[in-house]
């Protein structure tokens, strides 16, 4: 049996939230998308005090890894890493958009698209096929970044479902993954694009 999952999700505000077989014991978000290193902090501690367990009672650590900005993905990535470093269990990662799929599967749908905001005038996107035999949905893409316009082209008129991922979808995904079998082992981060920086060319010296 699966119990008391620390789920962290900085993808968009920074939320964290603790999950007991499906049931949100407590839950604690900031809507702020630039605060992500100031709250995460406050939003764990006030998760487990909103459950009133101890952070000893956590058995295990679920971490959204995108697809998202890097600055504050990794905050998020990083606060779960070091949460289940420290108490020694498991850490699993979680594709948000797979959460956000999961809480669409009764939408009758056959296919549909999931998208969030991916700032710069794009959409991070993921199409999914039905569900599994653990009622999980199944993608028939990877996740990709996109312009609006690329997906109207490439998706036309499939049915779209957008919102914002946080903690608690993403605890209660992990839980039912991890119950049917799935071992989450991926952490690292799914950014989908390169950083917004890019090496000096270097300085040129005359003479």
């Amino acid at each position: 049996m699966l119990i008391l999952i620390l789920a962290i999700d900085t993808t968009a505000g920074t939320s964290a939230a603790v999950i007991d077989e499906g049931q949100l014991l407590g839950f604690c978000e900031f809507d702020d998308p630039f605060g992500h290193a100031e709250n995460i902090g406050q939003a764990i501690e006030t998760a487990l005090e909103r459950a009133k367990v101890s952070a000893s009672s956590i058995k295990r650590v679920a971490i959204s890894r995108g697809p998202a900005s890097y600055t504050g993905l990794r905050v998020g990535m990083a606060a779960g890493v070091s949460f289940a470093t420290a108490r020694q269990i498991p850490l699993h990662g979680v594709v948000c958009l797979d959460a956000i799929a999961a809480f669409s599967t009764d939408s009758g749908y056959e296919r549909w698209l999931i998208t969030a905001d991916a700032k710069r005038g794009e959409l991070f996107v993921c199409s999914y096929s039905g569900v599994d035999k653990n009622g999980l949905p199944i993608r028939d893409i990877a996740p990709k970044v996109a312009k609006p316009a690329e997906v109207d082209e490439e998706f036309g008129d499939l049915p779209r479902i957008q919102r914002q991922s946080n903690a608690e979808i993403v605890g209660v995904y992990a839980e039912r993954a991890l119950s049917a079998g799935e071992s989450l082992e991926e952490v690292d981060a799914l950014y989908l694009r390169s950083a917004d920086v890019t090496p000096s060319a270097g300085k040129k010296v005359s003479g």
